[in-house]
């Protein structure tokens, strides 16, 4: 057994390095046996303790494998800092190692280079959602079978992406996967496996904030709700969901608006009850004030739902047939005016988050503590 674990290609399917017999002697057994004693004598007490730390270590048939992936455009304040999610996963600051090596395979946008061996990292980048199982250990020379299966924490990891934008907003998205020992393991190996899948920046100026503990409920109810299998088949919502994912990560106010209103059409356009002779903006704000009324979440006046959504889609016409754009007054939510299409876009977008949660609701059949507190979706 000692010899396949010593001279040899050793850990977990996706990441082999070589553990060398001199390497392990000097840095487990000798060096702690000279710290122990304080002098370079053999101490039989010293030697017996660090010896079943190495052999235990050597023996052991499982590594812990901390998979994460960092998020970018995303903070938390420190009270909520390691947050447990479903599927025993977590978000939380990622250590130093961590860290380091998410930036060694480019996996985080780097701020600003400082001098030749020094960088500056944004706040926004520091946190990761974080999973960690156990693997077999794997010996020898040969690639382990399992090195390229999927984990089940991508799939969990699409679905927080989700859940984070509907109930937080905001332009949190992914840096590359990442897989790494535990540290704290028995010669842990010192470096990460990584996808080099591309890295989409998020949008500086909208990060994702998780300062609310009530969000946390909400993001484990939704994502609840998005791992039943009855929303699998619902095109519409599937749809709707992923325009509404792919809305958050634009820069532009003018791209953001056209795919929110794709969401919109996916959500309120095409469903059992609703005269087809209708309008597109019609059925918009038909479907709206069907679902929204009422609401507490969204708090908002059924006719300044109207002004909203017929601005926004007066708006997207603008956009989509390049007509000349005016002097525009805009409507927000609150009643309010503006003629910032950024504001606008925003209030669309929190509006079309809010019933998208709903859809959910109405899609799984269940009753949502912190979600479910208006009228179920009437028009699908």
């Amino acid at each position: 057994m000692l010899r396949n674990r010593v001279d040899a290609l050793v850990g977990f399917p996706s990441s082999l390095v070589r553990r060398q017999l001199d390497t392990v002697v000097v840095q487990y057994l000798l060096t702690p046996m000279v710290k122990a004693t304080r002098a370079y004598h053999f101490d039989r007490d010293a030697f017996e303790a660090a010896y079943a730390i190495v052999e235990a270590g050597l023996l052991t048939d499982t590594v812990r494998v901390v998979e994460y992936v960092p998020l970018l455009g995303f903070d938390t304040s420190p009270s909520l800092a390691g947050t447990s999610l479903p599927d025993g996963m977590t978000i939380r600051p990622m250590s130093d190692v961590e860290l380091s090596e998410a930036v060694r395979v480019m996996g985080i946008p780097i701020g600003q280079f400082t001098t030749t061996n020094s960088f500056m990292l944004s706040r926004f980048h520091e946190n990761a959602l974080v999973f960690e199982r156990n693997l077999p250990v794997h010996s020898g020379y040969d690639q382990h079978p399992d090195a390229a299966m999927s984990s089940p924490f991508d799939a969990a990891a699409r679905r927080t992406l989700t859940a984070l934008r509907l109930v937080c907003g905001g332009s949190v998205t992914y840096g590359r996967p990442m897989r790494l020992q535990n540290q704290e393991d028995f010669d842990a190996q010192r470096y990460a496996s990584a996808s080099l899948t591309e890295v989409h920046h998020p949008a500086e100026d909208r990060p994702t904030l998780l300062v609310d503990p009530a969000k946390v409920d909400e993001l484990h109810e939704v994502y609840g709700l998005l791992t039943d299998p009855r929303i699998h088949g619902m095109r519409f919502l599937q749809n709707a969901l992923r325009r509404l994912v792919m809305a958050g990560s634009r820069v532009l106010p003018e791209d953001r608006l056209i795919d929110l209103c794709i969401t919109a059409e996916s959500l309120f356009i095409h469903h059992s009850g609703l005269p087809q002779t209708r309008q597109k903006r019609e059925h918009l704000v038909a479907g709206a004030k069907t679902l929204l009324t009422g609401d507490p979440e969204l708090a908002a006046e059924d006719r300044h739902i109207e002004r909203l959504i017929l601005d926004a889609y007066r708006c997207r016409n603008t956009e989509m047939h390049g007509d000349i754009a005016g002097t525009r007054q805009l409507h927000l939510l609150d009643g309010s005016m503006t003629d910032d299409l950024g504001a606008l876009v925003e209030d669309f977008e929190r509006l079309l988050r809010r019933t998208a949660c709903l859809f959910l609701i109405r899609a799984t059949a269940v009753g949502s503590r912190h979600l479910a507190t208006a009228r179920p979706v009437a028009t699908s």
